[in-house]
């Protein structure tokens, strides 16, 4: 290097353009190394992914997943609260026709109060699946109906019920599930907020298009009563009741603000003397076995939870549903006729002595008092063969409350009187 400095010959040059041309191999060598490195790598794990070697399945197999079939379907069935439903085997069938061909009509001679064993109810039965649901297999029904029941000691009327009502529901085609909602010991009775738990747990079961609210002990005496859903009107199927002589029940309430105060009528009832108001509109009995859609149920706000004790809440639900400018619909007559279950009086469903007064101002409070202000808690939820139930707590009356009661079960109701609740700082609507 010295020389070739000394004397001023480039004698480097031939090796600094080696070196130029053999950086840029060096590179695209080491570039394909590790190109090469990847492919392997993925090669690799596409293979670990695929299977062995192919083969026809054998009957251990089969074996094999009926094991694991009847494993995942028991995993199922034990959760009680579990999301997992099972898969509809009839999705791609055509609708059920317009009107059931199975129905057999008037039911008046079978025998509705025999009492049988569960089991030979469940044999009777064998299409309804766990939790009280059924769908027809030949067709895909029209209406999926959640039924609810409020109840609490009527487990022998519950049997004889769903022994004669769950052919009934079949040979209708209706996709059903039967909720049971029972109300835990040691206070007042309350039907119609049990019904509106039954709605809102309904309501994180499926997607159901109308409720039916059925009284444990009416059965019906002609299946060609349809428990059909109707989103135009809600309808009332217990008109006819053999322990009211099958003769329709209508009620004078005292007030009625669920007409515009401007109305001719509310002005003759706060200027008239009660001698002179029977002539007045009445309203109708809406109670028993009532169907009404979720977008009806919503637009009421539900049942009003102030009923405590025995009646008042369906003539309650009625002037909501007036109130909204529904009509209450039967189109099916007297085919909708129910036997009642003789059974005796519970003493903690003792009569509302303050029912026409919270009637009487149904729509007033409506806004403010209904399944928006549902209180409830769980106690139990099972799922038996025939039916769910629902074990709540909807607390008790509130001291105010209980005077309220009291207050009214001797005193005239005056319709021009505000009503406490128009207060918020009362305790009347908790």
């Amino acid at each position: 290097m010295d020389w070739c400095h000394h004397q001023r010959i480039s004698c480097c040059k031939p090796k600094v353009r080696f070196t130029a041309i053999a950086t840029p191999y060096r590179k695209l060598r080491s570039t394909t190394k590790y190109i090469f490195l990847l492919l392997l790598c993925f090669g690799f794990c596409l293979r670990m992914q695929m299977p062995r070697r192919l083969r026809y399945a054998t009957s251990s197999d089969f074996t094999k997943l009926e094991y694991f079939e009847t494993r995942i379907a028991h995993k199922i069935t034990s959760n009680s609260r579990s999301n997992v439903k099972p898969l509809s085997n009839h999705a791609a069938n055509s609708p059920c026709s317009n009107y059931p061909k199975k129905l057999f009509g008037n039911l008046t001679n079978t025998n509705m109060n025999t009492a049988k064993s569960w089991s030979a109810i469940e044999s009777e039965n064998p299409s309804i699946n766990i939790g009280g649901q059924y769908s027809p297999r030949h067709c895909t029904a029209h209406f999926k109906v959640a039924i609810i029941i409020p109840l609490r000691n009527r487990d022998a009327q519950l049997k004889v019920f769903l022994a004669h009502m769950h052919p009934i529901w079949q040979r209708q085609e209706i996709a059903y599930k039967v909720f049971a909602v029972t109300q835990i010991e040691g206070s007042l009775f309350n039907r119609a907020k049990l019904l509106n738990v039954g709605v809102a747990e309904a309501i994180k079961d499926d997607n159901y298009d109308c409720y039916v609210l059925h009284d444990v002990d009416l059965m019906l005496e002609n299946d060609k009563c349809l428990y059909w859903c109707h989103d135009r009107n809600p309808r009332h199927l217990a008109v006819h009741v053999d322990r009211f002589s099958y003769k329709r029940l209508d009620y004078k309430a005292l007030c009625y603000q669920y007409q515009e105060p401007s109305t001719v009528y509310q002005k003759l009832r706060q200027i008239l003397p009660k001698p002179l108001r029977q002539g007045l509109p009445m309203s109708r009995y809406f109670g028993g076995v009532s169907m009404i859609s979720t977008r009806q149920f919503q637009a009421v706000n539900g049942m009003s939870n102030l009923y405590w004790g025995w009646g008042g809440e369906d003539d309650d639900l009625s002037f909501r549903v007036k109130a909204k400018g529904y009509s209450i619909e039967n189109p099916y007559g007297r085919k909708c006729s129910f036997r009642m279950i003789p059974h005796d009086h519970e003493k903690q469903n003792a009569e509302n002595p303050a029912r026409q007064a919270l009637g009487s101002y149904s729509a007033a409070r409506m806004h403010m008092d209904g399944f928006s202000s549902l209180r409830y808690k769980v106690m139990g939820f099972s799922e038996h063969p025939l039916y769910t139930n629902i074990t709540v707590d909807v607390g008790a009356p509130s001291r105010e409350m209980l005077e309220f009661m009291l207050k009214y079960e001797s005193e005239e109701i005056d319709c021009s009187r505000k009503m406490p609740w128009e207060n918020d700082s009362t305790g009347y609507l908790t």
